[in-house]
C-alpha cells in the first residue's frame, strides 16, 4: 500500500500527496479525529521511516 493510500484510509485525513523527490509528505487533516502519531504509525506500517 502506498503512503498516500494509508494516510487517506485515516478518518479526518482530507488531503495526502508525496513528493518523493524532495521525500515528504503534506497532509491535510483534522486534528479533532487523526493524530500525528496515528499518520506516523501508518506511515510506518507501510515499510517507511519518518
Amino acid at each position: 500500500m502506498s503512503v498516500e493510500n494509508a494516510l487517506k484510509k485515516l478518518n479526518g485525513v482530507l488531503k495526502a500527496v508525496v513528493d518523493l523527490d524532495k521525500g515528504n509528505v503534506t497532509v491535510t487533516y483534522d486534528p479533532a479525529k487523526v493524530s500525528v502519531d496515528d499518520m506516523k504509525k501508518a506511515i510506518i506500517d507501510t515499510g517507511y521511516e519518518v
